[in-house]
């Protein structure tokens, strides 16, 4: 029998990097988290609401309205009856259009919403092209994937501006509620509009991390590390292959990209606020957007 050719490999190996995380969302695999938020899908991990948290004036962010996904394009017509039993309205997709073109989503349900494609960079970009680079070689290291990945949220702050500012005219009008943003892993692209979303409702900078780095539980990181660093071996014989530590900024988040992001907004525009504003979030804004999407805290009874 011909041996595959390394080309051949290579596409081999890039393959499994594009369907072995799926495998972690099969119904095989199936592991509810113990979160309110959550919202079990079975074609997807991560999918969760953003209700529930604090502003800093002490209201509470209400439930239902903003979700947040990994893509959609592996959901059954289980998990879209699913969807539209909350009334979802609105679809913002984040992705490129290399990647909204390679895996659309075919809505498999009688009320489909409305979608919006708003991509954030462009897969022939430096850093798009760099990670498929780094991948193919598949032989990288932690530090090489996490400074890669923290590089990715610099050129999120630089090139998603536009695709920002279309996601908050369309968040800041009820009528578009509920909504749902995903990318294509639900992390990185996904993970900065919901912080964006989070910091014009002036939710405490700390609460904003840990919903960032909830993507880790709920999206199960650390199993698709380990995944795909036995996928790594399979497909390379020779040399020393990916660890799971190497992969888990890959397919999870650190504090330290999110912490990327914000300073490159703060070098570029001055400050949070003012990247809001050049987002179309000015004060006013903000203060209508927390006017429909907060409610006031419940007097709490102390007992005597």
């Amino acid at each position: 029998m011909q041996k595959p050719s390394k080309g051949l490999k290579r596409k081999l190996f890039m393959a499994v990097v594009a369907t072995a995380v799926w495998t972690l969302a099969n119904p095989a695999f199936s592991n509810q988290l113990p979160y309110d938020r959550e919202i079990d899908l079975k074609g997807t991990t991560n999918t969760r609401d953003i209700g529930g948290y604090q502003t800093g004036d002490l209201r509470t962010i209400k439930q239902g309205q903003i979700i947040r996904s990994e893509n959609l394009s592996r959901l059954t017509a289980n998990d879209f009856q699913k969807l539209e039993e909350i009334g979802l309205k609105t679809v913002i997709d984040l992705r490129t259009n290399h990647e909204h073109e390679k895996a659309p989503t075919v809505w498999l349900g009688d009320n489909p919403p409305q979608f919006f494609h708003f991509p954030v960079g462009d897969a022939e970009n430096d850093w798009f092209q760099a990670q498929r680079m780094m991948m193919r070689k598949n032989r990288f290291t932690e530090e090489q994937s996490h400074e890669l990945m923290v590089d990715g949220y610099r050129m999120i702050a630089k090139e998603g501006t536009p695709s920002y500012e279309k996601l908050m005219e369309v968040v800041l009008d009820q009528s578009n509620w509920p909504v749902l943003i995903h990318c294509n892993a639900g992390k990185d692209r996904a993970g900065v509009a919901v912080t964006l979303i989070l910091e014009a409702l002036d939710v405490d900078r700390e609460i904003i991390m840990e919903e960032y780095l909830l993507t880790n539980e709920m999206g199960r990181s650390e199993e698709k590390a380990e995944l795909m660093a036995r996928e790594s071996k399979k497909y390379q014989r020779r040399g020393k292959t990916p660890s799971a530590s190497a992969w888990y900024p890959v397919v999870g988040v650190q504090a330290e990209m999110l912490d990327a992001f914000y300073a490159s907004v703060d070098k570029q525009y001055g400050s949070m606020d003012a990247f809001l504003t050049e987002l179309g979030v000015d004060h006013d804004a903000r203060s209508a957007l927390a006017a429909s999407l907060t409610t006031e805290q419940p007097n709490l009874v102390m007992g005597e």
